[in-house]
């Protein structure tokens, strides 16, 4: 375990042993500023004199590993575990504010183009935008306890019609799913196997119906996963509330965040190195023999070629 060292200008020094900083401590040299992790200012003017130290950044959509090391010595290893209930928090405010809307000016009249931020060139949903700011908010974090020398950051790239599409080789990559059919609608009719996908059948209903999962009123695409097959019969139930659809989990949808957060990364101005997936799986299993973790990742990240000692302090 090591103790983070700032100097009586607010910049961060090397991190020196718990002995050292309580020895320090007694002699009323330093003051304690931060508990977790444990940091402690200078009161007196020292030589400022510091090593390299790299710091590794494992991106991610659920997860971020980080790590800092110097002369083969890892510093400081975390995982930063995003958000994933913004959506849903920002849902149940706009239910609140419809609600009291209704109680207190319900003979206000309606006002429908006062949405200019969602509109907005270059926006990003909350959600997208609450994880981009968590990568920037953990590398400002550690620079404020260690003086990084240089980055080094994994950006992940991911085949999203190889995800949706495991079989898909060659030429196939220019014909896309609907390759085949005249429309949108035939294509869902043909995945769906032309039966009604809530009841299966059972209504006896032979007149089918696209129906969009999400709205159009609220935005949904005609994309054919917004698009479900559905029986006459259900789909006026579905409008009159009899029955509810269970939502299909879109399984690009980290790969999709991870693609908008590494171009979000890019265009930051960030100075760092890019690194890939297989230099850090490569690094971690024919090298360093470590497990599969995102810290793990992170230390495989900022290795070079000295042999790494664990000394750190773990978030």
């Amino acid at each position: 375990m090591l103790v983070f060292v700032i100097n009586k200008e607010g910049k961060p020094l090397m991190p020196c042993k718990p002995s050292r900083a309580r020895k320090l401590l007694k002699e009323g040299k330093v003051k304690v500023i931060r508990r977790e992790p444990f940091t402690i200012k200078l009161l007196y003017g020292s030589s400022n004199y510091v090593q390299t130290i790299i710091a590794g950044m494992d991106t991610g959509s659920k997860v971020i590993g980080v790590c800092a090391m110097s002369q083969g010595k890892v510093l400081y290893q975390s995982e930063v575990y995003l958000r994933e209930d913004v959506s849903g928090k920002m849902q149940q405010r706009a239910m609140y504010r419809r609600t009291r809307r209704s109680r207190k000016t319900r003979y206000r009249p309606a006002r429908w183009n006062n949405r200019a931020n969602s509109r907005r060139e270059g926006r990003l949903a909350p959600s997208l935008r609450s994880k981009l700011e968590s990568h920037f908010r953990e590398k400002k974090f550690v620079e404020s306890i260690l003086p990084v020398t240089k980055w080094r950051v994994e950006l992940a790239s991911f085949d999203i019609h190889k995800i949706t599409n495991p079989n898909v080789f060659s030429f196939w990559y220019q014909k896309g799913e609907q390759e085949g059919f005249y429309n949108v609608k035939a294509y869902v009719l043909s995945r769906d196997n032309y039966t009604c996908q809530h009841c299966k059948g059972k209504s006896k209903d032979k007149h089918l119906h696209c129906h969009h999962i999400v709205f159009r009123s609220n935005r949904g695409t005609d994309t054919p996963e917004n698009l479900i097959t559905l029986c006459n019969t259900c789909h006026d139930a579905l409008h009159e509330g009899k029955i509810k659809l269970s939502g299909r989990k879109s399984i690009t949808k980290h790969a999709t965040e991870i693609g908008i957060i590494k171009s979000q990364i890019k265009k930051s101005g960030w100075d760092f190195i890019e690194t890939f997936g297989y230099e850090t799986k490569f690094k971690r299993e024919q090298i360093l023999k470590l497990p599969k973790t995102h810290y793990f990742d992170a230390v495989s990240i900022c290795y070079t070629n000295l042999k790494v000692k664990f000394d750190i302090y773990f978030i």
